[in-house]
């Protein structure tokens, strides 16, 4: 795909990093990169985020570390829409922490991101400064961002994106295409989908796009949606008390069966034994 060039440097050219605090009724699906690194938290919301070749869901508490122009979204989906999403995103250039020889620690860190942390278990002063991030004045929040930096770089985290690298020249040889295939498949992935219509609706054969959408997303067609699917049903797990059966239909699986085998293989757990184990 071509996810579309987000120009951070272009926004505030006054400063070295950019702070947002997002509040609004849902995050959009926007597939895009940037040069800067980005560190984003979830104040409040859930869905699915979207790194590189990984999907997973998000929930309040949800902290990635994103390098250098890895493609991303997170997206809000399903019963929850109605829920005020709340974030805070931090973009900045590698160059301002490698500027700094006593920071070679924290830039050896971010250079270790190019396919995506996410911290499982967050030092609560970590999310306090985050949290409080914007009451502090500019040349406050610059030594705050370095100091956030500084923690995570000693806090557990697991890797996001099985990709080993993302250069700008690689994605922009990706195709724009990829980009509406991956909002179809978002959208529709409850649905029965046949390979013949989905390659149709690329105006490609079936077996060009099963190796331009395994070149693009590093996955097949049938393995992206039931990760997919499977996202999607932990949500639905978790927030309602439909039966795994219902849950199987709701998400695009016509057998619960074959969902149970699926949900096992991606979590290592049923269905029902996910379930408990988030209740307790």
């Amino acid at each position: 795909m071509k996810p579309e060039l987000e120009h951070i440097s272009e926004v505030n050219k006054g400063q070295s990093f950019q702070f947002l605090q997002l509040t609004m009724p849902a995050f959009p699906h926007i597939w895009h990169y940037h040069p800067e690194i980005e560190l984003t938290f979830i104040q409040n919301g859930r869905g699915i985020r979207y790194v590189g070749d990984d999907i997973s869901t998000f929930e309040k508490g949800d902290l990635v570390l994103l390098g250098e122009n890895l493609p991303h979204t997170w997206v809000t989906q399903g019963e929850n829409t109605g829920e005020t999403q709340k974030a805070f995103v931090f973009q900045f250039p590698i160059s301002l922490v490698g500027a700094f020889p006593e920071l070679r620690q924290v830039s050896d860190f971010l250079k270790e991101a190019k396919s995506g942390f996410v911290f499982p278990d967050i030092d609560p002063e970590v999310i306090a400064l985050i949290c409080g991030f914007g009451k502090l004045s500019p040349h406050r929040q610059l030594f705050s961002l370095f100091d956030i930096l500084d923690q995570l770089s000693s806090q557990p985290r697991m890797s996001l994106s099985a990709g080993s690298s993302h250069s700008l020249a690689s994605i922009e040889k990706e195709q724009s295409r990829m980009d509406r295939i991956k909002r179809f498949l978002h959208e529709n992935s409850q649905n029965q989908l046949r390979l013949g219509d989905v390659a149709d609706l690329m105006h490609m054969t079936p077996t060009y796009f099963c190796r331009w959408f395994k070149q693009g997303t590093g996955h097949t067609l049938i393995t992206y949606l039931n990760k997919l699917r499977i996202e999607n049903a932990t949500r639905y797990l978790v927030s309602t008390d439909s039966n795994v059966s219902e849950i199987a239909f709701l998400t695009g699986f016509e057998h619960a069966t074959h969902f149970n085998r699926i949900f096992r293989k991606e979590k290592n757990i049923s269905p029902q034994g996910y379930r408990q184990q988030f209740r307790k």
